[in-house]
């Protein structure tokens, strides 16, 4: 459900400013909202910024020398603010002497990136023996230096008042062209005629082979100097802790100071304007009354024209399902939250979209021993325990309508797994329902009927939120008349349809004519009452036409069930293809070749099942996802709330237990 949001004016001396703050970032209930009449950003926030840059490259920099932690390591390790609060005082000399080493080798980097340049400046002149100082203007002579293009070395050779000197071959030749000053003009007018390019030896003593000599030198010696600082940085991988202990005790500090920076100030008081959520309002004043007794609490409605965070609030059943209804967007503040009913249905179709008990057994333990292991939070916590949901359901649907990794009841792989078959059917298993293999249609007309039962369940879900609203003329004429439709046209052509489909569906006339009766009654509903808020009549006809062409979308939205068939059927086709290429593996010629082939077929079974299960399970969160946004929410959910930010403990490396 929605938490409904008030808006907080907090009033208080200055003096219990900072203690208040940090009171309220304990226990993370309180948006603030910047009212400050100045945009100047203060020096605390300013430095703890600097603070949370130089310690973070610090870590960049001694990441990858530090022990790589196990998997089986929690994504964030518990500690206290006390606890990471002290560690900043030593992290602060260590980042120094890192970023001290950083700065070096930045600077030793720089230099050996602009000697690397040079030498290629100079690679094409290695051919002149001469020193480069030595190539100059004199009393009587103008030299002139570049790079000429092949097709022109004729013309430039022909130029009988000219010394051309052509140190190497290609299509730009390094040239260096010698003439009288009084021909200077005119060699530079010609060579303006072909395509040349100047070019200025550096000032050197040096030929440029000599040059390149010296700085390649100079480039190992950096690269000497650079390892040595590589290895000085290494030593600084033990405190790795250390330094993440700080960055993240630096960011609570930088969190606290930017809400100090949007309050409103007096000489001798301030003022706190905010967003908290109506069931922490009594535990937000206490933490107010904790640090003082000197100051004025009032929370009121939001007025028409606030726009409060969104925030939900729901059992732990519901709670992680909310990460995938986040992807989408949130829910208007004061629409309603689509979770509880989203969570069956996704529950119920990721399941059928999977549809193999032994991916789904894999799927929950892995998920469930991830979230025991790493105890992810925020969305890779939520994620993580859908996937540990869908793997349930797709165990149950493995049973009714699936496969045991690829393994039905029919043999159809060949060695082993044919054995593991005839065991199946002797205990009447996989499937105990419907085969889709051989069920193909009964497969289908399931996942169309399961579409049929979400979309009517959107439409009722917003019928009832129009009556709670008091708004029955919506509610009827909007939403239960495509309840009516839908229902009636299922079940009144129903027979027809199997028919078509080569099924046979028997059904009593004094049932399919009600239900004939029903839809007509429902589109006849929608003709009439749909444009009922247009003030011209040809407006209310048009209106209901219009909406009543919907029909055509609404048949769409229910064909997009039939990719829970696709994607159910694929994995247990997929699965059963790799079980008969490894059965082929097994069956060898002589017993050493099938033992090879048992051998290597365990390892390819392990292999292709994962990959399978992985590809598969993307596909079904993916798809069953898509349903629930585009098919499901299109009926009743209204989005695009914004996220609540508290002020708080948002650490990246430390789950903050205690002070």
């Amino acid at each position: 459900m929605i938490v409904p949001m008030k808006r907080l004016s907090l009033m208080a001396l200055q003096s219990d400013e900072e203690k208040l703050l940090e009171a309220l970032q304990r226990i993370g209930s309180v948006e603030i909202l910047n009212i400050s009449e100045t945009d100047l950003v203060s020096d605390k926030l300013d430095a703890a910024q600097d603070r949370i840059q130089r310690l973070n490259d610090s870590i960049e920099a001694v990441k990858p020398y530090a022990e790589k932690k196990s998997f089986l390591s929690p994504q964030k390790r518990e500690a206290s603010l006390g606890g990471i609060r002290e560690d900043s005082v030593k992290a602060e000399s260590v980042a120094e002497q890192i970023e001290t080493l950083l700065r070096k080798k930045s600077s030793l980097n720089s230099e050996r990136e602009k000697l690397i340049s040079q030498i290629e400046d100079l690679r094409p002149w290695e051919e002149l023996h001469a020193p480069m100082s030595s190539v100059h203007n004199t009393k009587r002579v103008t030299y002139i230096i570049g790079f000429c293009a092949q097709k022109d070395q004729p013309a430039l050779e022909s130029q009988d008042y000219l010394e051309t000197q052509f140190l190497s071959t290609g299509t730009e030749i390094p040239t260096i062209v010698a003439c009288k000053n009084e021909d200077a003009k005119v060699t530079q007018n010609f060579l303006k005629g072909i395509e040349w390019t100047d070019y200025m030896f550096p000032k050197s003593d040096d030929t440029p082979s000599q040059a390149i000599r010296k700085m390649e030198n100079r480039i190992a010696e950096i690269e000497k100097e650079q390892a040595e600082i590589e290895s000085d940085i290494t030593k600084f991988s033990s405190e790795l802790d250390l330094l993440e202990n700080a960055a993240d005790a630096a960011v609570i500090e930088r969190d606290l100071y930017s809400a100090e920076s949007g309050l409103a100030k007096t000489k001798t008081a301030f003022v706190l304007e905010g967003w908290v959520r109506e069931d922490q309002v009594e535990q937000t004043e206490a933490a107010v009354k904790s640090v003082t007794e000197a100051y004025s609490f009032e929370i009121r409605d939001p007025e028409k024209d606030e726009i409060p965070p969104s925030v939900v609030k729901n059992n732990k059943i519901v709670t992680p399902f909310e990460e995938v209804q986040t992807l989408y967007s949130r829910p208007d503040p004061y629409g309603m939250d689509g979770t509880p009913y989203m969570t069956p249905f996704y529950i119920l179709l990721f399941g059928l979209m999977l549809s193999d008990t032994g991916y789904g057994l894999l799927l929950m333990l892995g998920a469930l021993a991830y979230i025991k292991i790493k105890k992810p939070t925020g969305m890779s916590g939520g994620i993580s325990r859908v996937l540990a949901w869908g793997g349930l359901s797709t165990m149950v649907w493995g049973v009714f309508v699936g496969s045991f990794f690829g393994i039905s009841r029919t043999p159809a792989s060949g060695a082993i797994f044919d054995y593991v078959s005839a065991f199946f059917d002797k205990l009447g298993i996989f499937p105990v329902w419907l085969d889709p293999m051989t069920d193909s249609m009964e497969m289908l007309a399931l996942c169309m009927g399961l579409g049929v039962l979400h979309l009517v369940s959107g439409y009722l879900i917003n019928a009832a939120e129009c009556f709670k609203k008091g708004d029955w003329q919506s509610a009827v004429f909007d939403q239960i008349s495509w309840v009516m439709i839908l229902l009636g046209l299922v079940i009144g052509f129903l027979p027809n349809i199997a028919s078509m489909a080569g099924m046979t569906v028997n059904m009593p006339a004094s049932v399919t004519g009600p239900a004939q009766i029903c839809a007509l009654v429902g589109a006849g509903l929608i003709l009439i009452f749909k444009g009922r808020n247009s003030p011209k009549f040809f407006g209310k006809i048009t209106g209901g036409l219009g909406e009543l062409y919907n029909i055509t979308g609404v048949l769409s939205d229910i064909l997009s069930y039939a990719r829970l068939f696709a994607l159910g059927i694929a994995t247990g086709v997929i699965g059963q293809v790799f079980n008969t290429l490894c059965a082929m593996l097994m069956q060898g010629k002589s017993l050493p070749m099938q033992i090879l082939g048992g051998l290597l077929s365990i390892v390819l079974l392990i292999l292709l099942h994962t990959f399978n299960l992985a590809i598969n399970t993307l596909g079904a969160f993916v798809h069953c996802a898509r349903l629930q946004y585009v098919e499901f929410y299109g009926k009743f959910y209204e989005a695009g709330g914004r996220a609540f930010q508290p002020l708080s403990y948002n650490t990246k490396h430390v789950q903050v237990t205690k002070q």
